[in-house]
């Protein structure tokens, strides 16, 4: 099956034959060692790297038992493959190369695929001239040993071909083509993924041509050869979604067509064509949300959304224009819900399965069980990355923890399974991905609501304007480049907290990119936004910045005043979301009148923090100094609104995971460990002290497996909205792991506040939510507050900006509902003062009777 290019059915009698092992023998039988590696290649075919890796990793494992040196050089070409896709050349030809010294000690071995994909590496590494040598040197290694009618021969003349076409040498690009197609025909007749694969590349060549209708030929025949059941040579056919399997090979054929048909429309202007166009791309979507969900871990996800956010902008800018010449809302519409689609997508994939989870029927004990190997998963894959990146690593407990590893992953993936299989409902909700319609947007949205969604490519920047009576897209033909460096610039200004450095320039910079972008962003609305709430889902570098910074006028540069600038939160209160679809599928959790426990704060200490925590470049920079602030910040707030507060050795992470689920609101004033590297291990630090259990680090991937009932979580810490940009998701930070965990309404930081600017603010927050505002609005009020009594050096951005807000913005306490309720007891009393009193007086006469 595996041959024959049927992944899927091939894996189901892997997984068989891996359970008959397991059975007979022992879940460490060398016999294994084939099964894994070939489930390995499977998982590298189906684009879940993280999956084929664990295989790969595994059988390494069971190979130090048997020295079997053939299958380790497999191994290793396999884990050249992972890196390669992971885009890790360096690391790839590290693996090539450990494959092929193994290889070249059997003289009658086959190094041709080794030698392959070390050209491919040089290839993409830019060393175009030892790319060439060993293409060559793999074909004639096969000619070498007479294998002429292998399949492997075409592999290497069709790599070599891609190679060449990248070149732009394209009449050999196409000789060697012709060389592949003849072998694979003959090894695989008409229909397979390698006879697909060439026929694409048929296609590309001719599109490079600008062959258009010709190329479509080819595009339509990879298809066919794709697709078991599919027949149709009719270039302006797709095939229905329920006759694909969706795996990347399929897609990236669809990709190609959808892309010559729109060349196409722009040679014949033909608008059924660019129409075709848009509904391949559609069907690009999705197949791609299919993959998304099969894929059952964060990395595959978050890959996938990366390689495919070029999609997502190709299609929308192809409904757009669609609607520009056809003045058919419709396309409007399905841009829009391409934008949506783009936005947090494996967050929106994550939350679709726990919700489906929870009305499919899947009993509470099975979730319980499904959440505790997650858990365990993340523990001890924390485990091994951490041991990784000591300079004494301990191999053995690597290994140890691998294979624990390796087998809970097992577990994890028949659980799932079992899912799937035993509840149709699951499945069925699971893979159900509707974005947010217009008209249920719009009713949602409130009358003083604006949303803003944008969407950025390469060349153009697409703005969504939908409020309770518009709809409105604008295209701005724009340098992205240009974008990308003024919101790094005001990036810088804000974060820098050295006001004596080119302050002057700075200010220059900082006002200069302000205004630009706000020209770009807000000023094609700015009569429609005026005085507006913003509901702001941004596109990129867009959520390194605070909206609220941006300047509606340009700045005199001749003195530096940043207190009297007019700046965008002086006229607009403002609100961020992942997207519509995730900001408004989460319903009101209503207004709590009275509740005993309130707010849960924490203020740790950190006098005695050991350096050995400080492992990434960023907090081995900044350390982990003592904030003195925050336990003013804490003790305010518990002024305000009733709670409790746990500082210095009471603020430790066992304390929060026991008692934060009774709480109504989480306020967390501490230091974070920013892991750009794997956002999964960044962490929130609490006070460390002798727990054997807790460390005192709670980490992203233990936040995503609590359940938290809070209405609103206050990261009042240092960068808890900043982390890694993840192409196609936004920012990968501690603010997204509650937000996955059930919190609605998150206000967060993007830099490293002043503790004591930081600590007003908050005290200004927490007051003007208990009078009733709603939480953008307190939080707007707070800053305009703190810029009013701000000194010159104070009322600098960086001190008041930081904070912002994500989701839910309800007020937490209604004033005029308690109001009501305050006078409605005060009648009820008074009434029942009379009552008491007239039976009293009564009785006194009754008495004097």
């Amino acid at each position: 099956m595996y041959y024959l290019g049927d992944y899927k059915k091939a894996l189901k009698y892997y997984d068989l034959a891996e359970e008959a092992i397991v059975n007979q023998l022992s879940s460490s039988s060398n016999r294994l060692i084939p099964v894994f590696v070939n489930k390995g290649n499977i998982f590298i075919n189906l684009g879940e790297l993280v999956k084929a890796e664990n295989y790969l990793q595994k059988s390494i494992l069971l190979l130090e038992k048997t020295g079997n040196t053939i299958w380790l050089s497999k191994i290793y070409n396999n884990l050249a493959i992972v890196s390669y896709e992971q885009r890790n050349y360096q690391k790839s030809l590290f693996f090539y190369k450990k494959s092929l010294v193994i290889k070249e000690k059997n003289p009658n071995g086959n190094i041709s695929s080794t030698l392959s994909g070390i050209a491919r590496c040089y290839k993409d590494l830019g060393d175009f001239k030892n790319a060439d040598i060993y293409y060559l040197k793999s074909i004639n290694n096969l000619i070498k040993f007479q294998q002429k009618k292998t399949y492997l021969l075409a592999d290497c003349y069709l790599n070599y071909a891609v190679f060449l076409g990248e070149l732009n040498k394209h009449d050999r690009m196409y000789a060697n083509l012709k060389k592949a197609f003849v072998i694979y025909i003959n090894n695989f007749g008409d229909k397979h993924p390698d006879v697909a694969l060439c026929y694409k590349n048929f296609g590309d060549y001719f599109k490079n041509k600008k062959e258009y209708n010709k190329a479509l030929e080819y595009y339509q025949k990879a298809i066919i050869a794709e697709l078991e059941k599919y027949n149709t040579t009719d270039v302006y056919n797709n095939p229905d979604i329920s006759e694909i399997d969706p795996q990347l090979s399929i897609l990236n054929i669809l990709k190609s067509k959808s892309n010559v048909l729109y060349l196409l429309y722009r040679e014949n202007k033909k608008t059924e064509v660019l129409d075709f166009s848009l509904q391949t791309f559609d069907l690009c979507l999705n197949i791609i949300d299919k993959i998304r969900i099969a894929y059952q871990n964060e990395e595959s996800k978050f890959e996938l959304s990366k390689n495919e956010k070029d999609t997502y902008t190709q299609s929308i800018e192809i409904a757009i224009k669609l609607f520009q010449l056809t003045g058919n809302v419709n396309y409007k519409e399905k841009a829009f819900r391409y934008a949506e689609r783009s936005k947090a997508a494996s967050l929106m994939s994550s939350l679709n399965d726990e919700n489906a989870k929870n009305f499919a029927g899947i009993p509470s004990k099975l979730q319980e069980q499904e959440r505790h190997l997650k858990t365990e998963i993340a523990t001890y894959r924390e485990k091994v990355y951490e041991e990784r990146k000591k300079l004494k690593r301990n191999n053995a407990k690597i290994k140890e923890w691998q294979n624990i590893l390796f087998q809970l992953n097992e577990e994890y993936n028949k659980m799932v399974q079992h899912f799937e299989k035993e509840y149709p409902k699951y499945y069925a909700l699971k893979y159900d991905t509707k974005t947010i319609d217009i008209k249920e947007l719009q009713r949602k949205l409130e009358d003083n609501n604006v949303l803003l969604e944008y969407s950025l490519s390469d060349s153009a920047l697409f703005t969504f304007l939908i409020s309770k009576s518009k709809f409105e897209v604008q295209r701005q033909s724009i340098n992205k480049d240009e974008i990308n460096i003024n919101l790094e610039s005001i990036r810088k200004c804000l974060k820098t907290n050295d006001f004596g450095k080119r302050s002057a320039q700075l200010y220059k910079e900082y006002t200069s990119s302000a205004h630009h972008l706000y020209n770009c962003l807000i000023k094609p609305n700015q009569e429609i936004i005026n005085n507006k709430k913003l509901l702001i889902i941004p596109d990129g570098k867009m959520a390194y910045i605070p909206f609220g910074v941006l300047l509606k006028n340009k700045a005199d540069t001749s003195r530096m005043n940043y207190r009297d600038l007019n700046y965008l939160i002086k006229n607009n209160a403002i609100t961020y979301q992942n997207s519509a679809t995730i900001g408004f599928s989460i319903e009101s959790s209503g207004i709590t009148i009275s509740k005993s426990k309130k707010v849960l704060a924490f203020a740790p200490s950190y006098d005695h923090v050991s350096d050995s925590i400080l492992y990434t470049e960023r907090t081995a920079r900044d350390k982990l100094y003592p904030i003195p602030g925050v336990k003013e910040e804490v003790n305010n707030i518990s002024k305000i609104i009733s709670g409790d507060i746990y500082v210095d050795e009471f603020a430790t992470e066992r304390n929060f995971k026991e008692k934060s689920h009774n709480y109504d609101v989480l306020h967390l004033a501490m230091h974070t460990i920013i892991d750009d590297e794997n956002p999964m291990y960044s962490k929130l630090v609490f006070t460390q002290n002798q727990d054997t259990l807790q460390d005192g680090l709670l980490n992203t991937h233990e936040i995503y497996n609590m359940n938290f009932n809070a209405r609103m979580v206050v990261l009042s810490a240092c960068s808890t909205g900043d982390g890694r940009l993840q192409k196609g998701e936004g920012v990968m930070s501690l603010a997204r792991g509650f937000f996955y965990a059930g919190c609605p309404s998150i206000i967060m930081t993007l830099w490293t506040v002043e503790d004591q600017s930081g600590s007003n603010l908050m005290s200004n927050f927490y007051r003007y939510l208990s009078q009733g505002f709603e939480k953008d609005d307190a939080l707007r009020q707070a800053k305009l507050q703190y810029l009013k009594s701000a000194d010159a050096l104070k009322s600098h951005p960086y001190f008041w900006s930081g904070y912002v807000t994500m989701g839910n913005v309800e007020p937490l306490y209604d004033l005029d509902l308690r109001n009501k309720l305050i006078y409605g007891s005060g009648a009820i009393f008074i009434l029942l003062l009379l009552l008491l009193y007239r039976k009293r007086r009564n009785k006194s006469l009754k008495q004097a009777a």
